[in-house]
């Protein structure tokens, strides 16, 4: 996330992404907090949920809606996003919002401490992706749940790429579904499923509940 955080150095330029996010904040995080929420085991009264890379903190916030007894913990490399994270979540009137600097490889969470751990359109910013994984299987308790979902770039028409190519150099989504799958079964997480095509991928895995550390 190294090239991602020093993109966000610019105040100015941080915030006019997280403006751009704000816009389509109904429309992609709201429904992808159900869906996050959806793989929660029922029974937790008062889960932790990870947002990795959270950026300006709009699918935090809206988990925060959705659960107001969660714990939510907005993890991003940038310090310019997590101030902005921070004033919406305090504007959106989550009081559980916690942002915390940090980056998928050295994750600022204490071992089994996180029930849920979901990185939405930040996997292709991994300096280390196996790694990054290897952290969030540490701070999982077992049983404890991953959600990636990112950009697919091989089911992106010419028109879509063009415009992601605006965004981030397209070389950094060198990652699929079966890609990342892989991954998440060499460093131990299990019951791995979800979808492969379409705009953005979707996997869903989740730590064996007898701790494999």
């Amino acid at each position: 996330m190294a090239e991602q955080s020093e993109q966000w150095k610019d105040g100015e330029r941080a915030g006019q992404y997280a403006r751009q996010r704000s816009l389509i904040s109904k429309w992609v995080y709201a429904r992808l907090a159900k869906q996050v929420l959806a793989c929660l085991e029922p029974s937790l009264e008062a889960p932790t949920i990870v947002d990795l890379g959270c950026g300006p903190g709009f699918l935090g916030i809206d988990l925060g809606r959705l659960r107001p007894q969660a714990r939510i913990v907005g993890v991003d490399p940038s310090g310019e996003m997590l101030a902005i994270a921070r004033v919406n979540a305090a504007a959106a009137g989550i009081l559980s919002y916690e942002a915390t600097q940090g980056r998928a490889e050295e994750l600022p969470l204490a071992s089994g401490s996180a029930s849920l751990v979901i990185s939405q359109s930040s996997f292709h910013e991994w300096e280390d992706p196996r790694r990054g994984l290897e952290e969030i299987c540490r701070v999982l308790v077992p049983g404890g749940s991953l959600i990636v979902t990112d950009y697919n770039i091989a089911w992106l028409s010419n028109w879509k790429r063009k415009v992601l190519g605006r965004l981030h150099p397209l070389h950094m989504f060198r990652f699929g579904f079966e890609d990342v799958a892989a991954m998440a079964r060499s460093v131990g997480l299990e019951q791995i499923e979800g979808r492969g095509r379409g705009m953005q991928y979707f996997l869903f895995a989740s730590k064996p509940k007898r701790s494999v550390e």
